[in-house]
């Protein structure tokens, strides 16, 4: 996936100057180099995209945009360390859904997910496709909650581990259907996937541009999709909510956050540089092709939506009982 993408967007980072214009800076922000923190390893989703916004962002301000992946502790080191930096938009940070997972998996945070940061601009969002394995009787998700109630405790699924969303997704989903399936977490997505196809475990929610090679080459069947709407690349998949659990909305979402202090000016201007690299028609093209979905939003929009996602994700992994510390 991660290669994938690269490639993908390699081109249009030299189209990108015609294609966006360039966006005037707040009081002539910025006059030296702006780090950008990514909380996870080099490779990663949220650093391919990160790499991608630094280089553009760096086009359009004339300073350095430079990436920093500080992994550790499942984001929360990084996310630490941002949130006690100088409010003056030189140092930023890439979050993804996990952000916000963490301020309900573990009780001793440093930071608070919501009120020390600011969310500048929503970049996209990878939804996750409720697979099994060929050999499982169910071909639909009405068919796989029949079976999973008539054999309680006997369908198990795996995930990249407690606490993801994947894990997480199908949590949300079993509360909903009433049923009992069994998690075997995992260290990791390419060995829960490769464990699904292998048929060690019968089901798991494995992210779309993950999801997508493996049902082409018939090795997944794929039941619904988590999005609240279908997925361009895989459009004949319903999704949850029109399956018979309207509202299920479970998606891993990526963005751009500063610290909470930053001037309203600021943030506004960085948002609207990043919106505009999104919504580039290549960029845009380029990020859906390898199984993102662009959904380029500012402050106004990114800022609440942290907060919303917040409660809805505290509320899953009350649910499935998950924990880190």
């Amino acid at each position: 996936m991660n290669r994938t993408f690269g490639m993908l967007v390699g081109a249009a980072l030299v189209a990108f100057g015609v294609l966006v214009p360039s966006a005037a800076p707040a009081q002539g922000f910025p006059t030296h180099p702006v780090k950008l923190m990514v909380p996870y390893s080099p490779g990663s989703a949220t650093d391919v995209l990160a790499r991608t916004v630094a280089q553009l962002l760096s086009e359009t301000w004339g300073q350095p945009v430079v990436v920093d992946n500080q992994p550790g502790a499942n984001g929360t080191i990084a996310t630490a360390t941002v949130a006690k930096a100088a409010p003056d938009g030189y140092t930023l940070i890439m979050i993804a859904a996990n952000h916000v997972i963490n301020a309900s998996l573990y009780r001793n945070l440093p930071y608070d997910a919501v009120r020390d940061f600011r969310g500048i601009a929503r970049i996209g969002q990878a939804a996750f496709v409720l697979c099994v394995n060929p050999s499982f009787p169910a071909k639909t998700i009405a068919e796989f909650v029949a079976y999973a109630r008539q054999h309680p405790g006997q369908v198990n699924y795996s995930s990249p581990g407690n606490g993801t969303p994947g894990h997480l997704a199908m949590e949300t989903l079993k509360t909903q259907a009433g049923v009992n399936v069994v998690h075997v977490p995992y260290k990791g997505a390419a060995q829960a996937t490769a464990d699904l196809i292998g048929g060690q475990v019968q089901a798991g929610f494995v992210v779309e541009s993950s999801a997508i090679a493996q049902i082409k080459a018939g090795k997944l069947v794929p039941l619904a999709i988590s999005s609240a709407t279908r997925s361009a690349q895989l459009s004949d998949v319903p999704t949850i909510a029109e399956s018979g659990y309207p509202g299920f909305d479970v998606v891993s979402w990526i963005g751009v956050a500063g610290p909470a202090q930053m001037p309203n000016e600021l943030v506004e201007s960085i948002g609207a540089a990043v919106v505009k690299i999104v919504r580039a028609p290549e960029v845009s093209a380029k990020i859906a092709a390898a199984g993102i979905t662009p959904v380029p939003a500012g402050p106004d929009v990114f800022g609440p939506y942290i907060a919303t996602e917040h409660g809805k994700w505290a509320r899953a992994v009350k649910d499935s009982g998950a924990t880190l510390d």
